[in-house]
């Protein structure tokens, strides 16, 4: 019996993944289902995709030339390893080998005293000269690895009105190696854990026009939100970013393709280089062999797969709203609009037509975010801008699937930097325009309080 090409590539993607053990358990599988209106081609492609974005990846130069190019510098040899099962990572425990810990990275970046730094309200976005955009603690045989860290935690606890107690952690950076010296004087660090990677097909196709007419950057309607469009550099004018915790990135494919460089080391068709991250300092890595074949575009992800893994991003489907008639959802529903988390985590919004997969286009869904810039306050500061966002901006984080994080992975970490251990905790680092929501968690009673946490556990 003769095969077809997608049959023969399915069966590859299907040894990869059950050899590496990662076949779906049906309790994990939330956010790794298509869309249910696929056709079987898309169905088929859909699960090649997932058996591309599972793979282990291996040195160059190998017998398996669809799948070596690693690094030489990287955090991670398998997209999956970041996003179990598509859900988000987890910090490290105090003291633990940030190396090990595949799903948190720190970026690199500069610090700026001013806005003059900037062009037109954007950024250059440049790292530190020795060890590049992203701090890589893992390498190939005969290169360094750029060193390791740890983290502590600084800790305290936050009363709330009627005395609940709970207890918030700040992580602390601590570098224990570093193997190319040290850092440029005005390099900033920022910590930042996986993101989940829920519905993002449909994020991607929002309308730029909607994102843009959200956007108050001046507050002029005086409601204390100013959120304002993550603006990044375009070939001719600025466009709108939309995926990153700072919204760096303009879609799926560009966010897909830069994990692929920066993560594992690896070169696509938007970032060529077969070194990755690797600086001109880092002369041994630079020389080492990568895996770039004529029979793969001249790459080591190919445009195949590239396409495969952005189509199985782009077509998992969001998992549910769950308990929609039950009276605490109802109640905590309106707890949330009333204690004004609604003004940032819009809920519903509506893609457009111009998706290539007719299961993405005028689709009304449920991500509670309006995909803006907002002011998060002082304590979550980042270490240094990214092109239109100031240190204390985030991009508005999207809450469905919320409440299966640790179902779906078997760990959870809540905000940029995955401080949260609970979503509790997640809303009280809430600050600057987020702060009056915060006050507002704060003075209700415990009963309440359940009722909301019921809500967004329910998204």
């Amino acid at each position: 019996m003769t095969r077809s090409k997608n049959e023969n590539l399915l069966l590859l993607a299907g040894l990869f993944a059950s050899f590496f053990g990662f076949t779906n358990i049906s309790v994990a599988s939330e956010y790794s289902q298509p869309l249910p209106t696929l056709s079987a081609d898309e169905k088929l492609e859909f699960r090649i995709g997932e058996g591309v974005f599972q793979k282990f990846w291996v040195p160059a130069p190998s017998s398996t030339t669809a799948s070596d190019g690693l690094g030489p510098l990287y955090n991670t040899r398998s997209c999956n390893n970041c996003h179990v099962n598509n859900s988000r990572g987890h910090a490290p425990k105090a003291h633990i080998r940030g190396a090990t810990i595949p799903s948190f990275m720190v970026r690199l970046g500069k610090r700026y005293a001013n806005t003059t730094n900037h062009h037109d309200g954007i950024y250059p976005n440049v790292g530190d000269q020795h060890y590049g955009g992203q701090f890589q603690g893992q390498s190939t045989n005969g290169i360094l690895p750029e060193g390791d860290f740890y983290l502590t935690y600084e800790t305290h606890i936050e009363v709330l009105d009627d005395g609940h107690k709970v207890s918030l952690r700040k992580p602390e950076l601590h570098w224990s190696k570093l193997h190319y010296g040290p850092f440029e004087p005005d390099t900033g660090f920022t910590l930042l854990n996986s993101p989940s990677l829920v519905g993002m097909g449909l994020l991607d196709n929002i309308p730029d026009q909607y994102i843009i007419a959200k956007a108050d950057p001046d507050d002029i309607n005086q409601d204390g939100i100013s959120g304002k469009v993550s603006w990044i550099p375009g070939p001719y004018n600025p466009i709108v970013g939309r995926f990153g915790y700072k919204a760096t990135t303009p879609s799926v494919t560009a966010q897909n393709q830069l994990a692929f460089n920066t993560d594992l080391g690896l070169s696509t068709t938007l970032f060529p280089s077969p070194s990755g991250d690797c600086t001109t300092f880092q002369t041994d890595c630079m020389k080492s062999p990568n895996g770039n074949s004529p029979h793969l575009d001249n790459l080591e992800v190919d445009k195949q797969q590239s396409r495969l893994v952005d189509l199985f991003v782009s077509l998992a489907a969001p998992p549910a709203i769950r308990n929609l008639s039950e009276p605490d959802f109802l109640a905590g529903k309106d707890i949330f609009i009333n204690s004004g988390c609604a003004s940032c985590h819009t809920p519903k919004m509506v893609t457009g037509n111009g998706s290539p997969y007719k299961a993405l286009k005028n689709r009304t869904f449920y991500p509670f975010t309006d995909m803006l810039l907002h002011d998060m306050g002082a304590e979550l500061r980042s270490g240094f801008p990214v092109y239109s966002a100031e240190p204390q901006e985030w991009r508005t984080a999207p809450l469905w699937g919320i409440g299966l994080s640790e179902k779906v992975s078997g760990r959870v970490g809540f905000l940029h930097d995955g401080r949260a251990r609970t979503i509790e905790e997640a809303i009280l680092w809430h600050g600057g325009e987020a702060k009056s929501s915060q006050q507002a968690y704060k003075r209700l009673s415990k009963e309440y309080r359940q009722k909301l946490i019921y809500f967004l556990e329910s998204l």
